[in-house]
């Protein structure tokens, strides 16, 4: 069977995965903001607290991954989860700063924690296997790769911009939330092909822990989501 058909396909199939499991849709209003007459009440109940969506880009890039190998596959790797980290713990300083939700809290703790620790590591390696920096490794990445990297970048940075605008409190935890789960699973793409083909043992064991704690927040995330419209 030809591998790099059943690799576009996993791809897809995690695609398909993000819509089925999106939770769903229920009404919710804004803390404070209460209904102007039969119309706005009418309107609140097309209103839905869920995810975001992932990336379309996203799903692109983890298709270009899978055409890369060996010291191409690592070092476009590297060039993107890099700076895809460094966003989540911007986003995780901010609810740290304005959420109010434990539960939440203490996964933006995490966030910082696990993604600060791989950016080391991952900024490490990349060093001493390739002698490269994270900005160089970019510049050595196929052009449609770098093209991609640099679309993800710009919409997260939006999304960021928009969060930064939401006022503390509740309403701040409900749309940290809904824009984490799409960049998780943008980072699951990610860590797909280095899991199972990277050249290097431990980038193959550093992709399955990536998956695995990503995986398991975007579970607690869409349930806590889902809890909200109760």
């Amino acid at each position: 069977m030809n591998t790099s058909i059943v690799r576009r396909g996993a791809v897809a199939a995690l695609a398909a995965l993000a819509l089925a499991t999106a939770p769903a849709a229920t009404a919710w209003s804004v803390p404070g903001q209460a209904p102007a007459g039969a119309a706005a009440a009418e309107q609140g109940k097309t209103a839905h607290i869920q995810p975001l969506p992932t990336s379309p880009v996203a799903y692109r890039f983890g298709e270009t991954l899978a055409r890369l190998s060996g010291r191409k596959l690592e070092v476009t790797f590297f060039a993107a989860i890099i700076p895809h980290h460094r966003a989540a713990i911007e986003m995780a300083r901010l609810e740290r700063e304005r959420g109010t939700d434990a539960r939440i809290r203490t996964h933006a703790d995490d966030i910082i924690a696990n993604q600060r620790h791989q950016i080391g590591q991952f900024t490490r390696w990349l060093k001493k296997w390739y002698g490269l920096t994270p900005e160089q490794a970019r510049q050595q990445a196929p052009q449609e790769a770098r093209q991609e990297i640099a679309a993800m970048e710009r919409e997260v940075r939006r999304m960021i911009a928009e969060l930064r605008r939401v006022p503390a409190g509740e309403r701040f935890d409900i749309e940290f939330v809904r824009r984490m789960i799409p960049h998780h699973n943008s980072g699951v793409i990610e860590f797909l092909e280095p899991q199972s083909r990277a050249d290097h043992a431990q980038l193959k064991v550093a992709a399955a822990s990536g998956i695995n704690s990503q995986e398991m927040q975007i579970v607690d995330f869409r349930t806590w989501l889902s809890e909200q419209t109760r």
